[in-house]
Protein backbone atom coordinates (compact mmCIF):
# COMPACT_ATOMS: atom_id res chain seq x y z
CA UNK A 1 0.00 0.00 0.00
CA UNK A 2 2.30 2.78 1.19
CA UNK A 3 5.04 1.43 -1.66
CA UNK A 4 2.04 1.84 -4.57
CA UNK A 5 1.86 5.43 -7.13
CA UNK A 6 1.42 8.18 -4.22
CA UNK A 7 2.23 11.48 -5.87
CA UNK A 8 5.29 12.87 -4.72
CA UNK A 9 7.07 9.21 -4.49
CA UNK A 10 9.82 8.82 -7.32
CA UNK A 11 7.99 5.12 -8.44
CA UNK A 12 5.49 5.34 -11.22
CA UNK A 13 3.27 2.55 -11.01
CA UNK A 14 1.89 0.27 -8.08
CA UNK A 15 2.68 -2.57 -6.81
CA UNK A 16 5.93 -4.31 -7.42
CA UNK A 17 6.39 -3.42 -10.28
CA UNK A 18 6.32 0.02 -9.41
CA UNK A 19 9.37 0.71 -7.72
CA UNK A 20 12.12 -1.98 -7.75
CA UNK A 21 15.94 -0.47 -5.79
CA UNK A 22 17.44 0.19 -9.02
CA UNK A 23 15.16 1.62 -10.94
CA UNK A 24 16.04 5.20 -12.13
CA UNK A 25 15.38 7.80 -9.39
CA UNK A 26 15.41 5.94 -6.61
CA UNK A 27 18.27 6.44 -3.34
CA UNK A 28 21.07 4.08 -5.00
CA UNK A 29 19.95 4.69 -8.39
CA UNK A 30 21.70 6.01 -11.60
CA UNK A 31 21.06 9.49 -11.45
CA UNK A 32 21.24 9.40 -7.42
CA UNK A 33 24.94 7.95 -7.83
CA UNK A 34 25.52 10.05 -10.26
CA UNK A 35 24.85 13.15 -8.63
CA UNK A 36 26.70 11.77 -5.45
CA UNK A 37 29.87 11.28 -7.78
CA UNK A 38 29.64 14.82 -8.70
CA UNK A 39 29.26 16.44 -5.18
CA UNK A 40 32.76 14.12 -4.16
CA UNK A 41 34.33 15.47 -7.27
CA UNK A 42 33.41 19.08 -6.75
CA UNK A 43 34.73 18.29 -3.16
CA UNK A 44 37.80 17.16 -4.36
CA UNK A 45 38.15 20.13 -6.75
CA UNK A 46 37.71 22.69 -3.58
CA UNK A 47 40.34 20.95 -1.47
CA UNK A 48 42.79 21.05 -4.57
CA UNK A 49 42.02 24.34 -4.41
CA UNK A 50 42.40 25.20 -1.09
CA UNK A 51 46.57 22.83 -1.02
CA UNK A 52 47.33 24.84 -3.94
CA UNK A 53 46.41 28.32 -2.78
CA UNK A 54 48.56 26.88 0.57
CA UNK A 55 51.36 26.10 -1.65
CA UNK A 56 51.50 29.34 -3.39
CA UNK A 57 51.72 31.10 0.37
CA UNK A 58 54.78 28.76 0.65
CA UNK A 59 56.41 30.22 -2.58
CA UNK A 60 55.61 33.73 -2.15
CA UNK A 61 56.87 33.51 1.72
CA UNK A 62 60.21 31.82 0.03
CA UNK A 63 60.48 34.75 -2.26
CA UNK A 64 59.71 37.18 0.36
CA UNK A 65 61.94 35.66 2.78
CA UNK A 66 65.03 36.01 0.13
CA UNK A 67 64.78 39.87 0.49
CA UNK A 68 66.39 42.14 2.17
CA UNK A 69 64.41 43.44 5.79
CA UNK A 70 63.85 46.61 6.41
CA UNK A 71 66.30 49.10 7.49
CA UNK A 72 66.38 49.57 11.39
CA UNK A 73 70.19 51.32 11.73
CA UNK A 74 70.17 54.25 13.83
CA UNK A 75 70.59 56.40 10.23
CA UNK A 76 67.60 54.73 8.96
CA UNK A 77 65.82 55.41 12.35
CA UNK A 78 66.60 59.48 12.41
CA UNK A 79 63.35 61.18 12.26
CA UNK A 80 63.62 64.45 10.40
CA UNK A 81 61.26 67.73 11.26
CA UNK A 82 59.21 69.22 8.23
CA UNK A 83 57.42 72.28 9.21
CA UNK A 84 53.57 71.90 8.19
CA UNK A 85 52.21 75.41 6.66
CA UNK A 86 49.61 77.42 8.31
CA UNK A 87 45.83 76.39 8.07
CA UNK A 88 43.54 77.96 6.18
CA UNK A 89 41.79 79.82 9.20
CA UNK A 90 45.14 81.11 10.44
CA UNK A 91 45.05 83.71 7.46
CA UNK A 92 43.00 86.42 6.81
CA UNK A 93 42.45 88.28 3.76
CA UNK A 94 39.80 90.53 2.18
CA UNK A 95 38.07 88.65 -0.59
CA UNK A 96 39.81 89.14 -4.17
CA UNK A 97 38.31 90.25 -7.28
CA UNK A 98 40.36 87.04 -9.43
CA UNK A 99 38.27 84.58 -7.47
CA UNK A 100 34.66 86.36 -8.89
CA UNK A 101 35.41 87.48 -11.63
CA UNK A 102 34.17 85.39 -14.39
CA UNK A 103 36.19 83.88 -17.89
CA UNK A 104 35.36 86.01 -21.03
CA UNK A 105 36.35 83.19 -23.04
CA UNK A 106 33.21 80.89 -21.39
CA UNK A 107 30.97 83.73 -21.40
CA UNK A 108 31.16 85.01 -24.43
CA UNK A 109 30.46 81.86 -27.08
CA UNK A 110 27.79 83.35 -28.61
CA UNK A 111 29.28 86.68 -30.01
CA UNK A 112 33.04 85.69 -31.55
CA UNK A 113 35.41 88.59 -31.02
CA UNK A 114 33.76 90.57 -29.09
CA UNK A 115 33.73 89.06 -25.78
CA UNK A 116 34.11 92.23 -23.46
CA UNK A 117 30.97 93.47 -25.29
CA UNK A 118 28.52 90.46 -24.89
CA UNK A 119 25.40 90.69 -23.17
CA UNK A 120 25.64 87.68 -21.92
CA UNK A 121 28.97 87.92 -20.60
CA UNK A 122 28.25 92.17 -18.92
CA UNK A 123 25.36 90.27 -17.13
CA UNK A 124 27.84 87.78 -15.30
CA UNK A 125 30.55 90.66 -15.03
CA UNK A 126 27.55 92.70 -13.12
CA UNK A 127 26.42 89.46 -10.69
CA UNK A 128 29.80 89.03 -9.80
CA UNK A 129 31.04 92.36 -8.94
CA UNK A 130 27.55 92.28 -6.76
CA UNK A 131 28.81 89.26 -4.84
CA UNK A 132 32.49 90.67 -4.53
CA UNK A 133 30.76 93.82 -2.96
CA UNK A 134 28.78 91.85 -0.74
CA UNK A 135 31.77 90.00 0.09
CA UNK A 136 33.45 92.64 1.12
CA UNK A 137 30.63 94.29 3.02
CA UNK A 138 30.74 91.30 5.40
CA UNK A 139 34.56 90.90 5.20
CA UNK A 140 34.56 94.91 6.75
CA UNK A 141 31.76 94.00 9.46
CA UNK A 142 33.45 90.40 10.61
CA UNK A 143 37.02 91.52 10.08
CA UNK A 144 37.96 92.21 13.70
CA UNK A 145 36.94 88.97 14.68
CA UNK A 146 38.04 86.82 11.94
CA UNK A 147 41.80 88.32 12.95
CA UNK A 148 41.09 87.71 16.12
CA UNK A 149 40.19 83.92 15.31
CA UNK A 150 43.41 83.72 12.61
CA UNK A 151 45.67 85.11 15.76
CA UNK A 152 44.57 82.38 17.36
CA UNK A 153 44.73 79.95 15.30
CA UNK A 154 48.15 81.43 14.27
CA UNK A 155 49.56 80.66 17.46
CA UNK A 156 48.01 77.20 18.19
CA UNK A 157 49.52 76.17 14.84
CA UNK A 158 52.90 77.63 16.18
CA UNK A 159 52.89 76.47 19.55
CA UNK A 160 51.91 72.81 18.05
CA UNK A 161 55.00 73.10 15.48
CA UNK A 162 57.42 73.82 18.63
CA UNK A 163 56.25 71.03 20.22
CA UNK A 164 57.25 68.82 16.57
CA UNK A 165 59.95 70.04 16.24
CA UNK A 166 61.23 69.72 20.28
CA UNK A 167 59.47 66.22 20.26
CA UNK A 168 61.81 65.30 17.21
CA UNK A 169 64.81 67.19 18.37
CA UNK A 170 64.34 64.79 21.93
CA UNK A 171 64.12 61.66 20.06
CA UNK A 172 67.11 62.03 17.81
CA UNK A 173 68.87 62.90 20.79
CA UNK A 174 67.85 60.00 22.76
CA UNK A 175 68.83 57.96 20.04
CA UNK A 176 72.00 59.35 19.52
CA UNK A 177 72.25 58.20 23.00
CA UNK A 178 71.56 55.11 22.16
CA UNK A 179 74.59 54.90 19.40
CA UNK A 180 76.48 56.07 22.00
CA UNK A 181 75.28 53.11 24.42
CA UNK A 182 75.98 50.40 21.67
CA UNK A 183 79.04 51.95 20.56
CA UNK A 184 80.38 51.27 24.20
CA UNK A 185 78.96 47.82 23.82
CA UNK A 186 76.26 48.36 26.78
CA UNK A 187 74.59 45.28 26.36
CA UNK A 188 70.54 46.62 26.89
CA UNK A 189 71.64 49.06 24.00
CA UNK A 190 72.81 46.54 22.04
CA UNK A 191 69.80 44.64 22.45
CA UNK A 192 67.09 46.64 21.67
CA UNK A 193 68.63 47.64 18.19
CA UNK A 194 69.04 43.67 17.16
CA UNK A 195 65.50 42.83 18.54
CA UNK A 196 64.01 46.05 16.27
CA UNK A 197 65.85 44.40 13.97
CA UNK A 198 64.71 40.84 13.96
CA UNK A 199 61.19 42.51 14.52
CA UNK A 200 61.17 43.32 11.08
CA UNK A 201 62.59 40.82 9.25
CA UNK A 202 60.43 38.22 10.91
CA UNK A 203 57.30 40.45 10.12
CA UNK A 204 56.05 38.70 6.43
CA UNK A 205 52.39 38.55 5.00
CA UNK A 206 50.58 35.41 7.41
CA UNK A 207 53.71 34.83 9.43
CA UNK A 208 55.45 36.66 12.82
CA UNK A 209 59.18 35.26 13.74
CA UNK A 210 59.87 36.39 17.50
CA UNK A 211 63.33 36.54 18.40
CA UNK A 212 64.80 37.08 22.03
CA UNK A 213 68.97 38.55 21.86
CA UNK A 214 71.42 38.35 24.64
CA UNK A 215 74.60 39.95 24.23
CA UNK A 216 77.71 39.26 25.54
CA UNK A 217 80.73 41.69 26.11
CA UNK A 218 83.02 39.23 26.87
CA UNK A 219 82.98 37.74 23.67
CA UNK A 220 80.35 40.44 21.73
CA UNK A 221 78.69 38.41 20.35
CA UNK A 222 74.65 38.07 20.20
CA UNK A 223 72.72 34.81 20.91
CA UNK A 224 69.80 35.10 19.26
CA UNK A 225 66.48 32.71 20.46
CA UNK A 226 64.24 32.77 16.90
CA UNK A 227 60.50 31.13 17.09
CA UNK A 228 60.19 29.12 13.57
CA UNK A 229 56.91 28.05 12.16
CA UNK A 230 56.28 24.09 12.68
CA UNK A 231 56.65 21.73 9.78
CA UNK A 232 52.62 22.19 9.22
CA UNK A 233 53.73 24.98 7.29
CA UNK A 234 54.56 23.01 4.60
CA UNK A 235 51.27 21.76 3.05
CA UNK A 236 50.96 18.12 3.37
CA UNK A 237 48.31 17.28 0.47
CA UNK A 238 49.47 18.34 -3.12
CA UNK A 239 46.14 17.40 -4.21
CA UNK A 240 42.89 15.53 -3.32
CA UNK A 241 40.72 13.15 -6.14
CA UNK A 242 38.07 10.73 -5.59
CA UNK A 243 38.86 7.31 -4.18
CA UNK A 244 37.74 3.86 -5.13
CA UNK A 245 35.19 3.53 -2.04
CA UNK A 246 33.76 6.81 -3.66
CA UNK A 247 35.50 8.85 -0.12
CA UNK A 248 37.89 12.14 -1.31
CA UNK A 249 41.63 11.18 -1.06
CA UNK A 250 44.55 13.49 -0.16
CA UNK A 251 47.49 12.93 -2.27
CA UNK A 252 50.07 13.18 0.36
CA UNK A 253 53.59 14.94 -0.92
CA UNK A 254 56.21 12.80 -0.46
CA UNK A 255 58.17 13.09 2.66
CA UNK A 256 61.55 13.48 1.69
CA UNK A 257 60.08 16.61 -0.41
CA UNK A 258 58.11 17.76 2.59
CA UNK A 259 61.50 17.67 4.73
CA UNK A 260 63.20 19.51 1.57
CA UNK A 261 60.67 22.39 1.37
CA UNK A 262 60.63 22.83 4.94
CA UNK A 263 64.06 22.91 5.37
CA UNK A 264 64.27 25.67 2.46
CA UNK A 265 62.12 27.88 4.36
CA UNK A 266 64.59 27.39 7.54
CA UNK A 267 67.43 28.31 5.75
CA UNK A 268 65.58 31.37 4.32
CA UNK A 269 64.57 32.39 7.83
CA UNK A 270 67.60 31.79 9.52
CA UNK A 271 69.87 34.05 6.92
CA UNK A 272 67.27 36.53 6.91
CA UNK A 273 67.62 37.01 10.41
CA UNK A 274 71.42 37.18 10.60
CA UNK A 275 71.55 39.70 7.52
CA UNK A 276 68.86 41.91 9.30
CA UNK A 277 71.83 41.80 12.35
CA UNK A 278 74.55 42.89 10.19
CA UNK A 279 72.80 45.51 8.39
CA UNK A 280 72.02 46.65 12.31
CA UNK A 281 75.20 46.38 13.19
CA UNK A 282 76.43 49.51 11.69
CA UNK A 283 79.04 50.26 14.77
CA UNK A 284 80.63 46.94 14.71
CA UNK A 285 79.75 45.82 17.62
CA UNK A 286 79.42 41.99 16.85
CA UNK A 287 82.14 39.54 16.41
CA UNK A 288 79.52 37.00 16.17
CA UNK A 289 76.61 35.29 16.46
CA UNK A 290 74.83 32.39 17.89
CA UNK A 291 71.52 31.72 16.60
CA UNK A 292 69.46 28.70 17.70
CA UNK A 293 65.81 28.20 15.75
CA UNK A 294 63.72 26.57 17.71
CA UNK A 295 59.58 25.57 16.61
CA UNK A 296 56.79 23.67 18.35
CA UNK A 297 55.63 20.28 16.73
CA UNK A 298 53.11 17.65 17.90
CA UNK A 299 55.59 14.67 17.82
CA UNK A 300 58.36 16.53 19.87
CA UNK A 301 56.83 19.91 21.21
CA UNK A 302 59.15 22.76 21.31
CA UNK A 303 63.01 21.62 19.82
CA UNK A 304 65.75 23.55 18.81
CA UNK A 305 66.02 22.37 14.90
CA UNK A 306 69.22 24.74 14.00
CA UNK A 307 71.60 26.10 15.92
CA UNK A 308 74.74 28.59 14.31
CA UNK A 309 77.61 29.50 15.99
CA UNK A 310 79.13 31.85 13.35
CA UNK A 311 82.03 34.42 14.01
CA UNK A 312 82.22 37.97 11.54
CA UNK A 313 84.50 36.45 9.16
CA UNK A 314 82.01 33.28 8.22
CA UNK A 315 79.09 35.79 8.00
CA UNK A 316 81.02 37.96 5.56
CA UNK A 317 82.18 34.95 3.50
CA UNK A 318 79.26 34.78 1.03
CA UNK A 319 75.57 36.30 0.48
CA UNK A 320 73.37 35.40 3.32
CA UNK A 321 70.53 35.74 0.78
CA UNK A 322 71.09 33.70 -2.39
CA UNK A 323 68.49 33.31 -4.96
CA UNK A 324 67.82 30.05 -5.03
CA UNK A 325 65.80 28.62 -1.51
CA UNK A 326 68.40 25.01 -2.25
CA UNK A 327 71.14 27.21 -2.27
CA UNK A 328 70.11 29.00 0.82
CA UNK A 329 70.19 25.43 2.17
CA UNK A 330 74.13 25.23 1.11
CA UNK A 331 74.99 28.43 2.19
CA UNK A 332 73.05 27.44 6.23
CA UNK A 333 75.28 24.57 6.13
CA UNK A 334 78.09 26.20 4.94
CA UNK A 335 78.95 27.78 8.13
CA UNK A 336 79.20 26.46 11.60
CA UNK A 337 75.77 25.31 11.88
CA UNK A 338 73.65 22.22 13.10
CA UNK A 339 70.63 21.52 10.73
CA UNK A 340 67.97 18.99 11.96
CA UNK A 341 67.59 15.87 9.38
CA UNK A 342 64.16 15.17 10.42
CA UNK A 343 61.99 17.83 12.04
CA UNK A 344 59.52 15.85 13.22
CA UNK A 345 61.88 13.64 14.92
CA UNK A 346 62.02 13.58 18.64
CA UNK A 347 65.35 14.07 19.24
CA UNK A 348 66.55 17.91 19.19
CA UNK A 349 69.99 19.79 17.95
CA UNK A 350 71.86 20.65 21.00
CA UNK A 351 72.53 24.43 20.67
CA UNK A 352 76.04 25.87 20.83
CA UNK A 353 75.38 28.40 23.76
CA UNK A 354 72.46 29.95 25.42
CA UNK A 355 71.89 33.14 26.36
CA UNK A 356 71.67 34.47 30.11
CA UNK A 357 72.36 37.36 32.44
CA UNK A 358 75.11 38.18 33.64
CA UNK A 359 79.00 37.28 33.15
CA UNK A 360 78.83 34.00 31.61
CA UNK A 361 80.17 30.97 32.57
CA UNK A 362 82.88 28.64 30.13
CA UNK A 363 80.00 26.16 29.88
CA UNK A 364 77.64 29.22 28.40
CA UNK A 365 80.15 29.78 25.39
CA UNK A 366 79.76 27.99 22.27
CA UNK A 367 82.84 26.30 20.60
CA UNK A 368 83.23 29.50 18.44
CA UNK A 369 82.98 32.45 20.91
CA UNK A 370 85.47 29.79 23.59
CA UNK A 371 88.00 29.64 20.52
CA UNK A 372 87.85 33.45 20.24
CA UNK A 373 88.46 34.59 23.69
CA UNK A 374 91.26 32.28 23.83
CA UNK A 375 92.66 33.64 20.81
CA UNK A 376 92.03 37.74 21.53
CA UNK A 377 93.55 36.81 24.75
CA UNK A 378 96.76 35.29 23.84
CA UNK A 379 97.73 37.69 20.90
CA UNK A 380 96.66 40.09 23.55
CA UNK A 381 99.60 38.59 25.91
CA UNK A 382 101.96 37.97 22.53
CA UNK A 383 101.21 35.03 20.79
CA UNK A 384 100.68 35.70 17.02
CA UNK A 385 100.58 33.50 14.06
CA UNK A 386 97.55 31.51 15.33
CA UNK A 387 97.05 27.86 13.55
CA UNK A 388 93.93 26.43 15.16
CA UNK A 389 94.32 22.79 14.79
CA UNK A 390 91.67 21.18 16.65
CA UNK A 391 88.24 22.96 18.33
CA UNK A 392 85.35 21.30 20.22
CA UNK A 393 82.85 21.90 23.36
CA UNK A 394 85.56 20.89 25.47
CA UNK A 395 87.96 23.16 24.29
CA UNK A 396 90.65 23.27 21.15
CA UNK A 397 94.72 23.25 20.38
CA UNK A 398 96.42 25.29 18.75
CA UNK A 399 100.06 26.21 17.31
CA UNK A 400 101.08 30.21 18.00
CA UNK A 401 104.25 32.32 18.18
CA UNK A 402 105.73 34.20 21.04
CA UNK A 403 106.80 37.59 20.29
CA UNK A 404 109.35 37.57 23.29
CA UNK A 405 106.79 39.78 25.90
CA UNK A 406 104.84 37.21 28.25
CA UNK A 407 105.82 34.26 26.33
CA UNK A 408 109.60 33.68 24.73
CA UNK A 409 110.19 34.08 21.10
CA UNK A 410 109.12 31.03 20.40
CA UNK A 411 106.38 28.43 18.72
CA UNK A 412 103.76 27.61 21.54
CA UNK A 413 101.12 24.62 21.47
CA UNK A 414 98.56 26.08 23.24
CA UNK A 415 95.69 23.71 24.90
CA UNK A 416 93.05 25.76 26.29
CA UNK A 417 90.15 23.69 28.14
CA UNK A 418 86.40 24.26 30.03
CA UNK A 419 86.09 20.16 30.40
CA UNK A 420 86.99 18.13 32.72
CA UNK A 421 86.71 20.70 35.60
CA UNK A 422 89.60 19.27 36.96
CA UNK A 423 92.63 18.41 34.73
CA UNK A 424 94.76 15.09 35.99
CA UNK A 425 98.40 14.07 35.63
CA UNK A 426 97.89 12.25 32.56
CA UNK A 427 96.33 15.19 30.90
CA UNK A 428 99.31 17.53 31.31
CA UNK A 429 101.47 14.68 30.28
CA UNK A 430 99.33 14.39 27.04
CA UNK A 431 100.17 18.11 25.82
CA UNK A 432 104.07 17.93 26.81
CA UNK A 433 104.03 14.96 24.01
CA UNK A 434 101.88 16.97 21.18
CA UNK A 435 104.77 20.03 22.23
CA UNK A 436 107.58 17.54 21.43
CA UNK A 437 105.41 15.83 18.17
CA UNK A 438 105.16 19.80 17.02
CA UNK A 439 108.69 20.09 17.41
CA UNK A 440 108.04 23.35 19.63
CA UNK A 441 110.01 24.85 22.32
CA UNK A 442 107.08 25.69 24.55
CA UNK A 443 103.28 24.62 25.86
CA UNK A 444 100.57 25.97 27.51
CA UNK A 445 97.97 24.13 29.10
CA UNK A 446 94.61 26.75 30.28
CA UNK A 447 91.96 25.80 31.90
CA UNK A 448 88.97 27.26 33.10
CA UNK A 449 89.13 24.83 36.65
CA UNK A 450 91.66 23.17 38.13
CA UNK A 451 94.57 20.96 38.24
CA UNK A 452 95.11 18.08 40.76
CA UNK A 453 98.03 17.94 42.55
CA UNK A 454 99.72 15.09 40.73
CA UNK A 455 99.13 17.27 37.71
CA UNK A 456 101.19 20.07 39.10
CA UNK A 457 103.99 17.63 39.93
CA UNK A 458 103.89 16.26 36.59
CA UNK A 459 104.37 20.00 34.78
CA UNK A 460 107.22 20.56 37.67
CA UNK A 461 109.48 18.24 35.72
CA UNK A 462 108.39 19.88 32.36
CA UNK A 463 109.73 23.15 32.31
CA UNK A 464 109.07 24.28 28.45
CA UNK A 465 105.06 23.70 29.54
CA UNK A 466 103.23 26.73 31.77
CA UNK A 467 100.06 25.93 33.52
CA UNK A 468 97.07 28.49 33.74
CA UNK A 469 94.64 27.66 35.96
CA UNK A 470 90.76 28.74 36.02
CA UNK A 471 91.56 31.42 38.52
CA UNK A 472 94.84 32.71 37.03
CA UNK A 473 92.60 32.91 33.56
CA UNK A 474 89.75 35.25 34.49
CA UNK A 475 92.48 37.35 36.00
CA UNK A 476 93.90 37.75 32.48
CA UNK A 477 90.39 37.63 30.90
CA UNK A 478 89.86 40.86 33.57
CA UNK A 479 92.55 42.82 32.81
CA UNK A 480 93.16 41.83 29.32
CA UNK A 481 89.60 42.29 27.56
CA UNK A 482 88.30 44.22 30.12
CA UNK A 483 84.72 42.05 31.04
CA UNK A 484 84.39 39.29 33.72
CA UNK A 485 84.27 35.39 33.01
CA UNK A 486 81.76 33.50 35.27
CA UNK A 487 81.54 30.40 36.72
Amino acid sequence: MVAGGRDGWNGSGGGAGGGGAGQEGWPGGPRTRAAAGGGRAYLAKQYTEVAEDAEQRLEELLALAAEPSPAVDFDALRRPYEPRPLPADAVVEPPRWTDYAPDPGQAAAGAPGRPLLSGPYQQELAAARLRHQRALREYRVQEKELRLRAEEARLTHEQEEQQRARNVREYNERLEGYRLAYQEGRPAAVESVLERALAAAGRLPGLEVPARVSYRELTRTAVVDLVLPGPTVVPSALRFQVAPDGGVDAVERPRAETLARYHQLLARLVLRALDALLAADTESRLDGIVLNGRAVTAEAGESCLVSVDARRADLFAGTLLPAGSAEAVERLCALPSVLSDDPFGPTPVTPFAIGRSGPPAPEDLSPGEFTAMITELFELLGLDDWDLRLQGRDGLLAVAQGDGREFADAPHVVFAARRPSTVRADAVRDVAEVVADEQADCGIWATTGSFDVDAVVAAASLPQLRLIDGGELRSLVRAHLGAELGG
